[in-house]
């Protein structure tokens, strides 16, 4: 039997790679030929609402948006601590190690989806459902990650699998990544969310968005990261070109990194003796460039984890890491739910930041790690299994 996965594929996103990997490899471990399917629309609920007059375009307010998400993009100003000036100068005199770094990191991500995630020679869009090529599919999974974000341009009804008939619609740990739903999502998602036999999320927050949408009960399952062994994760791990032979503190951060998370994550790191490997931070042009297979190597090898990311948490997790999450904020709009649920899954409530900055850094209880990773993996399998009636 045939699957077709339809999640947030492709890309320069670490989690959203190795998830998408972790659900191929979960179908897989069922017994079915599981696939990828690129969903390649860019003009989701989001823009369309957003459509915006010419009148509204002249507000004052909309233009210093626009300007400053420019130049923030163009000048890479990512952090509290960039400054505009300082970002000129620094992109002029570094432009080339850059394009270097950007071209390589895009290469690694590109390299990783082709050798490691089967996925098809065609795509979906919005406006272009390849019917004809659809046909052999025994079932649509939609997940994981947040594939159900309104705030994300590339989220439509595509990603309710509103393209497949009912009975072939499955879900596999979708994540919505915020707490609340903009005012004008809400009857479209209730409409798709109706039409799903089984529905999971990811999140408790999600579960309750649904219940809210649909008065249904939505079962809450783990990432898929996590239905994969610890063992798989190793056997795909490469180690990055360059040095991590000393003791290493690892910094991902996905959101803003605040000046007052910089100032804590140098003194726990000076206070260790590790050094930083800063991910993401296109500055640093080496680490920049690294790959998913390398995301893996350094956590596994990290000595302490710093991150606002929620798939860096769970490899801390999975790989039992010192770590530290903070509070990630998009449009305005907190996206703690899914760590807070992940969190309070394994009783490590008190690694987030709020918590850990107030006592000396200390190491994480994993007692009980093990055990838990395999009730939760049970749980997702169980539900995958009756989702499919096998």
């Amino acid at each position: 039997m045939k699957i077709g996965i339809v999640t947030l594929a492709g890309g320069e996103n670490y989690g959203g790679n190795l998830q998408n990997f972790a659900v191929t490899k979960t179908y897989e471990g069922l017994g079915f030929d599981a696939i990828t399917i690129p969903d390649c629309t860019r003009r989701g609920i989001r823009v369309t609402h957003q459509n915006r007059s010419t009148l509204s375009k002249l507000k004052p307010s909309y233009i210093c948006d626009v300007i400053r998400v420019r130049l923030k993009k163009k000048y890479y100003m990512k952090n509290q601590r960039d400054r505009l000036i300082p970002s000129m100068m620094r992109k002029k005199k570094k432009a080339a190690a850059y394009r270097a770094a950007k071209a390589k990191r895009t290469e690694a991500f590109k390299d990783f989806f082709d050798n490691q995630i089967g996925h098809t020679d065609f795509s979906l869009n919005i406006d272009n459902i390849p019917k004809d090529k659809l046909g052999d599919f025994d079932f649509f999974s939609v997940g994981s990650d947040q594939v159900w974000n309104p705030t994300y341009p590339e989220t439509s009804e595509i990603k309710f699998l509103t393209f497949a008939q009912r009975e072939k619609r499955l879900t596999f740990a979708p994540s919505f990544g915020i707490s609340e739903l903009p005012e004008y999502t809400k009857a479209s998602y209730a409409q798709w969310l109706s039409q799903f036999p089984y529905i999971s999320v990811r999140e408790q927050k999600g579960a309750e968005i649904i219940k809210e949408l649909t008065g249904r009960e939505a079962q809450v399952i783990c990432d898929p990261t996590l239905t994969v062994s610890r063992e798989v994760w190793e056997s795909i791990e490469k180690k990055p070109d360059f040095s991590t032979e000393k003791p290493f503190a690892l910094t991902y951060f996905l959101g803003n990194e605040s000046n007052r998370y910089r100032k804590y994550i140098d003194r726990v790191a000076k206070e260790k003796g590790l050094q930083a490997i800063n991910l993401f931070d296109l500055r640093e042009t080496d680490y920049y460039s690294a790959g998913p297979a390398e995301f893996i190597y350094l956590i596994h090898h990290a000595d302490a984890v710093f991150t606002d990311s929620f798939h860096a948490a769970v490899f801390s997790i999975i790989f039992k890491k010192d770590f530290v999450v903070f509070d990630r904020i998009e449009d305005g709009r907190s996206m703690g739910s899914r760590l807070k649920t992940l969190l309070d899954t394994f009783s490590l409530s008190d690694r987030m930041y709020g918590e850990i900055s107030k006592r000396e850094f200390d190491t994480p209880d994993f007692s009980n790690t093990d055990s838990i990773i395999n009730l939760e993996a049970a749980k997702a399998i169980d539900f995958l299994k009756k989702s499919m009636k096998i």
